[in-house]
């Protein structure tokens, strides 16, 4: 008889056996013996083939019968623990004691590393266990954050041990923690990428406002198959990616088996010596079923920034497809404590994410999905204690309801909400006062014309009127001398389509040859408009507009604005222009313009959530596209120039693993018909010897160097992020630059005074930047060089070069 014939008996007599003795299903928790925190993952056996391994929160079910003598309990960097089940305990909960453990590279491992083998293979079959690879699917995930003080030392001590500051801040930590909060959430998926997440419930300790539960539910990734994963909003390279093996180190450490049969294969991993890159270490948990994760621990490998923060995913059979079904986010704040000088420790956070009513056939439609990826339902935030019972894991312990109780008295009272809106509003450059919105870019600001400007600016808020807006501004530039003011009112039509209507008037100043957008916001401190400090050539502007803009819900990733628009602008200083398109030959110094318009932006599948406040957007991962038309007709009102105009841009970063990020912007536009300087395309210069370096402008190119009616301009930047440089906290960033424009005029013999050159021979210069010189943690300083060269190289070598200081806000 073989020994595989032999094997296969003993298999059947052993399952015979359990299968005809009775069962029953014992259960409990393991902890680690020093900190009392869950141990998540851990292998449990008994002797006679039972087995389990326990869930994210460190529970466990396992049958036994009454041949079942003994629970082997084993969990890699933990002591062994062996429990005799004669002993009898109400509460079944374990203690593991941690033991030294370090991953050791100095393996010498016969031909292929053995663990790059399972490596191999899970990423072959990627595509068939990746969430997103799914036609679709829906589910409510329920989720929760307990943010705490770390005081694990302190409850293992006795309390006459403790001082005052110990035991006050011991009996604080047992009645409460420091801030919680709920959400329930309904997320429904259509390939490719059609994603929706409605917000049904939430609660937060001291706050009102919904979009702050779900900001921090959005800690770390969903799914462990994307290239990167994000933790925190910073990108780190998945160990199961491309690639992974040149820079992981991976190691076998156990073996376990699951109900099925199947072998699960733990898998440690870090950054390989000597490897600079964004990474993570941890353990991986490979089931040879379909070679999927079916659990995983990670984090950092350091904390530098001062947050230590680990994740947890585990994933289960459904339909013979592999699905999350919980994570969890374990956050230190080391750079924040409680105590005093003498004792503190640490601020901890513990989130907690249980997805459930998993559906992989849910029939969605398009019309199924909103405006938004992310919309919070009406009163979310008045759910009573029946929802949220059928959703918890566990009820609210009592140091939860006692911090929901204390932390709300303390919101009410100090007016968290209020603070959370200004936080909201100063980030898009304004600030809340009673009914207005003072606009700070209206305040202050300045450029090569206007010199320094100073005014005043205000739009009336929410608490004025949900529907509807109006404001206005009025300025005054020491350098032109010259006064600035506008009015405008606008109709909120429907908040979830962003559906505006908008009327302005206006007497200001508008920069000669500007491409502008109809989504482009000015920020003082939004490093793309730092071109505008540059601007040395206006023009001033009278006239009025009205606009509508909105979204369609079958076309949602589009945000679409229509407007007409009639001005007057007057000539830069002697400039005149002269055409055989007029009805009059005379030299003309007063321009009017009477258009159309018609613009886009094109996000795919751009994640943006939908506030109290209006709306969020945390990008898209494809290039987003911008794109204006305009009608410029004659005789209306006065005009006196007919012409059609297109402008085009398009961007996109590129996260690459162990190299970086790459971003490319393309801009470019054509004007058909003959019009004056002032609406034609400037070549957006920013030379200064030595200067603020300003994003996606020429470094070397003087202002107002070169005129266009059709140009395409290309910006290259790729940033090394702290790939390349690591000394302590001091991480400085290396940015490669490289900016190309080619472009012509028509017919430039239709401008006069003014000195110009074309584009058609192609503009380039390229240099590098080093960020991070000083980090002062809310913006970086760093420095850089250009260099101009090519066909419009100047003679004179040291004239090509611009030297420049970077500023890079943390918001």
């Amino acid at each position: 008889m073989s020994q595989r014939l032999l094997f296969i008996i003993f298999l059947s007599v052993l399952f015979s056996a359990n299968l005809f003795s009775q069962t029953e299903i014992f259960t409990g928790i393991v902890k680690d013996k020093k900190s009392h925190q869950p141990l998540a993952f851990v292998n449990i056996v008994s002797n006679n083939g039972f087995g389990a391994t326990t869930n994210i929160d460190g529970k466990f079910e396992v049958n036994i019968n009454e041949k079942s003598k003994t629970l082997s309990f084993t969990y890699i960097g933990y002591k062994a623990l062996s429990y005799q089940l004669e002993e009898v305990s109400d509460e079944h909960i374990f203690y593991l004691k941690s033991k030294t453990f370090n991953l050791n590279e100095v393996e010498v491992f016969p031909g292929i590393n053995p663990a790059h083998r399972i490596i191999d293979s899970v990423l072959k079959h990627r595509h068939l266990n990746d969430p997103a690879k799914i036609k679709e699917f829906s589910y409510v995930s329920y989720d929760k954050m307990n943010i705490t003080v770390g005081i694990d030392s302190l409850l293992t001590k006795d309390t006459i041990s403790l001082d005052t500051n110990q035991m006050k801040i011991r009996k604080f930590v047992e009645k409460q923690d420091i801030f919680l909060l709920e959400t329930v959430t309904e997320r429904k998926y259509l390939a490719p990428g059609l994603n929706q997440e409605n917000v049904l419930a939430t609660r937060v300790s001291g706050f009102k406002d919904p979009v702050i539960a779900f900001m921090i539910s959005q800690m770390q990734s969903t799914s462990f198959y994307e290239p990167q994963i994000t933790i925190f909003s910073k990108k780190y390279a998945n160990p199961i990616s491309n690639g992974s093996a040149n820079k992981y180190f991976f190691l076998i450490e156990d073996t376990s088996f699951t109900e099925r049969g199947d072998t699960v294969f733990m898998i440690s991993f870090r950054p390989k010596v000597n490897t600079k890159f964004e990474g993570m270490k941890g353990f991986l948990y490979i089931n040879t079923h379909k070679w999927a994760v079916q659990n995983v621990k990670a984090q950092p490998p350091d904390d530098s920034t001062g947050i230590a923060v680990k994740i947890q995913q585990a994933y289960k059979l459904i339909e013979d497809q592999w699905f999350p079904y919980q994570l969890n986010t374990d956050i230190i704040f080391n750079n924040m404590s409680a105590g005093n000088s003498d004792t503190s420790f640490p601020l901890i956070g513990k989130g907690r994410s249980y997805i459930r009513e998993i559906n992989l056939k849910p029939g969605l439609k398009k019309k199924d999905f909103g405006f938004h990826e992310v919309e919070i339902e009406e009163g979310a935030t008045r759910k009573k204690g029946e929802f949220w019972r059928e959703y918890r894991v566990d009820s609210l312990t009592d140091r939860e309801k006692e911090t929901y109780r204390v932390i709300d008295s303390i919101g009410r009272a100090a007016n968290f909400d209020k603070m959370a809106t200004t936080v909201q509003t100063l980030l898009i450059g304004r600030i809340p006062i009673w009914v207005f919105d003072l606009d700070l870019d209206k305040f202050i600001h300045y450029n090569n014309y206007e010199g320094f400007y100073l005014g005043v600016g205000a739009h009336t808020n929410e608490r004025f009127s949900k529907v509807i807006k109006t404001g206005g501004f009025w300025g005054y530039g020491f350098k032109d001398k010259t006064a600035k003011y506008g009015l405008d009112i606008s109709l909120n039509l429907h908040k979830r389509s962003e559906s505006v209507l908008m009327l302005d008037a206006y007497n200001k100043v508008t920069a000669s040859g500007e491409v502008e957008f109809f989504e482009d916001k000015y920020q003082a401190w939004k490093t793309d408009n730092f071109y505008k400090f540059f601007v040395s050539r206006m023009n001033k502007t009278v006239g009025g507009e009205i606009s509508y803009s909105f979204r369609l819900r079958p076309a949602r990733d589009f945000k679409w604005n229509l407007g007409f628009s009639y001005n007057e602008k007057t000539a830069f200083e002697d400039y005149y222009f002269t055409s055989s398109d007029l009805d009059f030959k005379d030299p003309t110094t007063v321009f009017k313009f009477a258009q159309l318009k018609l613009g886009f932006k094109f996000a795919f599948r751009e994640k943006i959530i939908e506030t109290t406040k209006g709306q969020i957007s945390l990008g898209s991962k494809y290039p987003v596209v911008w794109f204006n038309y305009y009608k410029g007709f004659k005789d209306v009102f006065g005009s006196e120039y007919d012409y059609n105009r297109f402008d085009l841009k398009i961007q996109k970063t590129h996260h690459i693993n162990f190299i970086g990020d790459f971003t490319w912007r393309i801009m470019g536009g054509v004007i058909f018909g003959e019009i004056p300087a002032s609406n034609l395309f400037d070549g957006n210069g920013t030379y200064r010897p030595f200067t603020l370096f300003a994003p996606f402008s020429f470094s070397t190119m003087r202002s107002n160097e070169f005129l266009s009616d059709r140009y395409v301009a290309i910006f290259l930047t790729h940033d090394f992020g702290e790939l390349l440089f690591k000394f302590g906290n001091f991480k400085p960033q290396l940015l490669l630059l490289t900016n190309i424009a080619f472009g012509s005029l028509s017919h430039p013999q239709n401008h006069h005074n003014y000195e110009f050159n074309t584009l058609e021979k192609g503009y380039y210069e390229s240099g590098f930047l080093v960020r991070k010189l000083l980090n002062l943690q809310v913006y970086d300083l760093g420095l850089g060089i250009m260099y101009r060269y090519g066909p419009y190289s100047l003679e004179d070598t040291y004239m090509n070069f611009a030297y420049k200081i970077s500023l890079y806000y943390a918001f």
